[in-house]
């Protein structure tokens, strides 16, 4: 009687050694990709998001360094971690934030060109389209989307000390072992029950049948602990936040109310593809995962939060 021999070369010794450093060295790299952006490479990163004007990068204007400045006071920052923070010019109307404030390598804020607007002319010089057509600011849609980008002085102060605050967590060196951990705990897996269940001695589809169950497990794995860190870290801001004074309370629902309202414009005004990437209430549509917090549960915060300082009790919160 013949024992059976695996005829893949990846089951011999020097294939298995070959799929350990392959695994190794795939690992590495998705932790680099991932924590080399907030540190080696911020510079860089901060390349590809930045603001161009004439193909140059553009400058903060001086009002928003002021502005920032004062974020800096109001967050009462020690001078080491100060010079740590670099602010610059962001392509987009999305607040940005790079690093960690407890890294030699800093932390890079972005802040919008929507942060200069004070009038409907000053969005008419900026040319904005939606679908490569100039926005109608005549029209509802417009006046609504107009209004949106257009945020108080207050509420922009709380918005660039929100971004400061996501810098103060260990978030970057959370994310960054998520995918060695879960790429080793595929290759141990996947080893353990191939000896167990000796499937070396198995069809190669048995083999490819357990992978693929390992491997849709383990990224199912990865996204729900990158999306439960960063809701997590996004909760403990909107609370620290709250801890700023009943003013940064009201400036905070007024934040997430211009959000919603701009999304729901934008909705409106890209046909389809708006309707993919927003819902009605103007929440961002993620399908089946929840990698941030739905804005409209943000927004609720703080209104629960003012009613609370204004003695009234807290509403139900829905969906």
């Amino acid at each position: 009687m013949t024992t059976r021999r695996p005829v893949s070369w990846f089951l011999t010794e020097k294939g298995r050694q070959f799929s350990f450093a392959l695994i190794t060295g795939t690992g590495l790299a998705c932790t680099l990709a991932k924590f080399g952006p907030h540190t080696f490479f911020l510079e860089k990163y901060k390349e590809f998001v930045h603001y161009y004007s004439e193909g140059q990068p553009a400058q903060l204007p001086q009002e928003l360094g002021a502005r920032y400045s004062k974020c800096l006071d109001i967050l009462k920052l020690p001078d080491i971690q100060r010079k740590l923070i670099a602010p610059f010019s962001v392509f987009g109307y999305d607040l940005f934030h790079a690093g960690n404030i407890n890294s030699k390598f800093g932390v890079a804020v972005g802040i919008p060109v929507n942060f200069t607007y004070k009038s409907l002319e000053d969005l008419e010089k900026d040319n904005i389209m939606a679908n490569q057509k100039p926005v109608d600011w005549t029209s509802e849609t417009g006046k609504k989307l107009a209004d949106a980008l257009i945020l108080p002085e207050k509420v922009q102060e709380f918005a660039i000390c929100r971004e400061i605050m996501m810098t103060q967590n260990n978030k970057v060196i959370y994310e960054s072992t998520y995918p060695f951990t879960c790429i080793f705990f595929a290759y141990n897996a996947s080893l353990y029950l191939n000896k167990r269940l000796n499937l070396y001695m198995a069809p190669p589809l048995a083999r490819g049948v357990l992978y693929s169950i390992i491997g849709m497990f383990s990224a199912g794995v990865y996204f729900l602990m990158k999306d439960m860190t960063e809701v997590y870290y996004e909760t403990d801001t909107d609370k620290r936040l709250c801890e700023l004074g009943p003013e940064f309370v009201e400036c905070g629902k007024i934040f997430y109310e211009k959000i919603l309202q701009r999304n729901q414009a934008l909705r409106e005004l890209m046909g389809s593809e708006g309707e993919k990437k927003y819902s009605k209430l103007g929440n961002e549509n993620f399908g089946i995962r929840q990698p941030r917090i739905a804005l409209i549960h943000r927004k609720q915060f703080f209104e629960s939060k003012l009613k609370e300082l204004q003695g009234v009790s807290d509403p139900e919160i829905t969906e």
